[in-house]
C-alpha cells in the first residue's frame, strides 16, 4: 500500500520534525555565506523554540507529512509574506511546495517573498515575480519577489 501526502495545519509537537525537514531540504552552504554570523541566523530560523512561536503566532502555517513525517513545511508573517518554505529533498519536484504554497495563498491578493537564488525558478512557476534588487542580509543572499493574484474580470453580454 503506498502512502500518500498529508497536508494540514502545523501544530504543537510538529517543532522538531519541521526542524529536521528543513534541514533535509537546505544546502545550508547554498543559503548562507558559511560565516559564523550567516550559520547562527540559520541555526536560529531552524530552531524547534522558534518554530513553536511561529506555531503559536497565529499566522499560516502547514505541514505535508507522509506516513506521519514531516515533508514539507510552509509559514507566513505579516499576513501576506511567505517567510519559509522548504520540501525534504528526496519528496523535491512532487509537486508539495506548489501545493502547500496555493492551501495558503489562496485567499491573498498580494504575495512577497526573499527568495533564495536557488527558489526563485519555484517562485517563477507559481506566478512570482522579482520586486526589488538582490541583497545581502545576515550572511544570506534574498531576492525580493511578488505574485499579484490576477483579477478576473467579468464579460458583460
Amino acid at each position: 500500500m503506498t502512502s500518500r501526502v498529508i497536508y494540514r495545519l502545523a501544530k504543537l509537537g510538529d517543532e522538531d520534525q519541521i526542524s529536521g525537514c528543513m534541514w533535509a531540504a537546505a544546502d545550508l552552504w547554498e543559503l548562507t555565506d558559511g560565516t559564523p554570523a550567516s550559520v547562527v541566523e540559520w541555526l536560529q530560523i531552524c530552531d524547534p523554540q522558534e518554530l513553536r512561536g511561529r506555531i503559536l503566532s497565529g499566522e499560516k502555517t502547514r505541514v505535508a507529512t507522509w506516513n506521519e513525517i514531516v515533508v514539507g513545511f510552509i509559514a507566513f508573517k505579516r499576513g501576506n509574506h511567505l517567510s519559509l518554505l522548504f520540501v525534504r529533498k528526496e519528496f523535491s519536484g512532487q509537486g508539495i511546495g506548489r501545493e502547500l504554497f496555493t492551501q495558503c495563498a489562496h485567499d491573498l491578493d498580494e504575495v512577497t517573498v526573499n527568495a533564495a537564488e536557488a527558489a526563485v525558478g519555484f517562485y517563477q512557476k507559481v506566478g512570482f515575480m522579482q520586486s526589488g534588487d538582490q541583497f545581502f542580509k545576515n550572511g544570506v543572499w534574498g531576492i525580493p519577489m511578488k505574485r499579484v493574484k490576477p483579477t478576473t474580470k467579468k464579460i458583460l453580454t
